[in-house]
Formats: C-alpha cells, sequence, structure tokens
C-alpha cells in the first residue's frame, strides 16, 4: 500500500483537536471557547441521531 494513505489512519479526537495549538487563534477568531464548541458538536450529533431516528420509524410506518 502506498505509504502516503498511512498517515491518514490515525483519526484524532475532538480533545486532540482541541489541543492543538492552532486551534486558539481559529476558535478566537470565530468568536468561541473550546467548551461552546464541544457544546455544539454535542448537540448536532443529537439532531443528527434524532432525525436518523425519525426516519426510521417513519419508513417502518409506510404502508407496503
Amino acid at each position: 500500500m502506498d505509504e502516503r494513505f498511512e498517515c491518514c489512519r490515525y483519526e484524532p479526537s475532538l480533545e486532540d483537536l482541541l489541543a492543538d495549538e492552532v486551534m486558539t487563534p481559529v476558535l478566537r477568531s470565530a468568536g468561541l471557547e473550546a467548551q461552546e464548541l464541544r457544546d455544539m458538536m454535542v448537540e448536532t450529533a443529537r439532531r443528527i441521531e434524532d432525525r436518523g431516528r425519525r426516519i426510521a420509524w417513519a419508513k417502518q410506518a409506510e404502508p407496503e
């Protein structure tokens, strides 16, 4: 396998990303604190899960 792709197999956690020194100015420029970003990501994940459940429920409720 091409070695270029091996470096990309590690997926950093949110904590890893927020600990990166580059993130501080990025968050600051967006007007966010690290905890605000965490909270937004948790809320977004919850909404995606809820939407997936609603879609699955709607598919089950459809007459065949």
